[in-house]
């Protein structure tokens, strides 16, 4: 049977509002007693009823997460940031999983109707345009955030529906910065998926960014997809050219891992004869055969976890936030060997 915290009174003599008290902490309640009350708990299994807490301070608790992928980096280290700030924070998170707009529209309606007090939000990337989930919370005026990317009806946020996502045209300057400092003038970029507005803006400012230096791109600016594979292929046409470049700027660490696969088959030394740069600092970038220099960014899942807890305590609106990368060098770039 569950111990009550009537229970619990009545073990210790002492009331109930006492022992309320002693379970959350409260300043009034001196130190023996609040050891001998968590003491009787743990030896009884008594746990709060966070049922009825949250229908008292209409507070569930708990908040969801959205992905459309449960195995990926992407997912795993936004998940991740989200779940460590939420549970400093004494607050639960569900995980879902969307792979369609149906998917993500069922997630969205359901957590609403079990209670979460905000929605946290991967995109899928074919959602950029048009979200459900963005129709649904903007009817109730339900905290929605979207961590990476956002549909572009979101516009600049409309106060219970925001953003956090990375500084792409940030991130190009630093690498294009660097590999400019170390000598490199002919480069080329393999970037993510077209239809990404974060990866198409990294394209954008790379292009830009090499034009405003001096530099040139060696075969054009490619955009190669999510899959390493499909960077090793074009990075296998870049070394047949006659003069292929000296730095390869990549829109993602995957792509970067297949630049550098294709490197190691055809006995090309990185960084000797070619550097190699990547956006995101995950495994692969630590970990790798070469470990990768790249643009670094703070969990973003973190930051919206941050942006709606201070929302939730004032006046519910969260602010649109650009998250600034900082460059991490390591030995995939050297000075360029002309």
């Amino acid at each position: 049977m569950k111990v009550r915290l009537r229970d619990l009174a009545e073990g210790l003599g002492l009331s109930v509002m006492a022992v309320s008290k002693a379970l959350r902490d409260a300043p009034d309640i001196g130190l023996a007693t609040k050891a001998k009350v968590r003491a009787e708990a743990d030896r009884r299994g008594y746990w709060p009823n966070e049922a009825a807490r949250s229908l008292r301070v209409k507070q569930s608790g708990w908040v969801g997460m959205i992905l459309p992928d449960l195995t990926s980096e992407e997912g795993a280290m936004l998940s991740a940031g989200l779940a460590e700030a939420a549970q400093e924070a004494g607050i639960a998170v569900l995980v879902g999983l969307a792979r369609t707009a149906q998917e993500e529209a069922e997630q969205v309606r359901a957590m609403m109707g079990r209670g979460a007090e905000a929605i946290f939000i991967l995109p899928r990337i074919s959602t950029e345009h048009r979200s459900t989930a963005l129709e649904i919370a903007n009817r109730v005026g339900f905290p929605l955030l979207f961590l990476k990317r956002y549909p572009a009806d979101v516009g600049l946020g409309s106060g219970r529906v925001s953003w956090v996502v990375r500084d792409m045209r940030g991130a190009a300057d630093l690498v294009l910065d660097h590999l400019y400092d170390l000598g490199h003038r002919r480069v080329a970029y393999l970037g993510g998926h077209s239809a990404a507005r974060s990866h198409a803006l990294h394209w954008q400012a790379v292009q830009e960014g090499v034009e405003k230096r001096g530099m040139s791109l060696t075969g054009g600016a490619k955009m190669v997809g999510l899959a390493s594979e499909e960077a090793a292929r074009e990075m296998e046409k870049l070394l047949e050219k006659k003069e292929p470049p000296t730095g390869v700027i990549c829109g993602t660490d995957v792509l970067a891992s297949g630049v550098i696969r294709a490197c190691v088959q055809r006995g090309v030394l990185v960084p000797n004869s070619v550097s190699v740069t990547g956006v995101g600092d995950g495994d692969f970038a630590r970990h790798g055969v070469v470990p990768l220099t790249t643009v670094r960014f703070p969990s973003l899942g973190r930051l919206g976890f941050e942006a709606w807890k201070e929302a939730r305590g004032e006046s519910g609106e969260m602010r649109p936030q650009l998250a600034k990368g900082e460059l991490v060098v390591r030995s995939s770039t050297a000075k360029a060997n002309e």
